[in-house]
């Protein structure tokens, strides 16, 4: 019998402070002692550059604008995380849709409710789904990590309602906040939430097009089996928006219904 495992989840945003048209949240699963390693190589990577940490809306500068230099980076990046880490996802999210469905009638309040809480929100119930439709044999629990700042009230009462709601099995572990040279893992999300909301921003320049389809990844039915690393993009459509403006996570249905593409 395999041991039972703690696995951690680190998050991270990109685009909620300003004006883009769209927004992401990047989250990285792995099991703990595979963080290990992947934190021991992480490091060695950094020396290498000769940067300290990874911040992206900082990285260009930091490398004296040198494209070559911020390529070699970011491929370095891609390799240290498809060798540990075994889930991905980018949740993204229209601005616009947003806006149509919170703004205009009956307003509500409440860190929940803002973008980043939609989206914590979101990405927790893929998670959800992820693991109640191919729960690992050795999973003990699953913990969450966001980096240390202004944003952690908000969240750990989102947090705290997910656990108190007895929606959730008994591996939904707790959320703590940390930094991101203590825990590397939050460098990977920076990174893939980065990524992910330039790429979205070429998808959807406007923000009024459909956030469900896109050019980047491969969509369509979910396959049988999964076999890691595996990244899923998760579309924040109008039909989740709407379910998370009443609901604190989509429904056991709803999750159920959720396709990763």
């Amino acid at each position: 019998m395999m041991p039972q495992m703690t696995w951690t989840v680190h998050l991270d945003e990109s685009g909620t402070d300003g004006e883009s048209p769209v927004w992401t949240m990047a989250a990285v699963l792995a099991y703990d002692s595979r963080w290990g390693s992947f934190g021991t190589e992480w490091r060695e990577m950094l020396a290498r550059h000769g940067l300290k940490e990874i911040h992206c809306r900082k990285l260009r500068h930091e490398l004296g604008y040198d494209d070559a230099r911020v390529n070699a980076v970011m491929a370095d990046v891609e390799i240290i995380v498809l060798r540990h880490v075994l889930v991905s996802i980018v949740a993204v999210m229209a601005k616009a849709d947003y806006g149509e469905i919170y703004k205009p009638t009956k307003p509500v309040s409440g860190a929940k409710h803002g973008p980043l809480g939609v989206l914590y929100r979101a990405s927790m119930s893929f998670f959800a789904s992820f693991l109640e439709q191919y729960p690992p044999d050795n999973l003990d629990h699953v913990r969450f990590v966001y980096e240390k700042g202004a944003k952690e009230g908000g969240l750990l009462a989102i947090h705290g309602e997910f656990q108190n709601g007895g929606e959730l099995d008994d591996w939904f572990g707790p959320l703590s906040f940390e930094t991101k040279d203590a825990f590397l893992g939050l460098q990977a999300a920076d990174c893939l939430a980065a990524g992910g909301l330039q790429r979205e921003r070429d998808d959807h320049a406007d923000g009024r097009d459909d956030i469900g389809q896109s050019s980047f990844v491969m969509t369509g039915e979910t396959p049988v089996t999964l076999d890691a690393p595996i990244s899923f993009r998760l579309p924040v459509t109008r039909e989740i928006i709407e379910s998370l403006r009443d609901e604190i996570l989509l429904t056991k249905a709803e999750r159920a219904a959720l396709r990763f593409g």
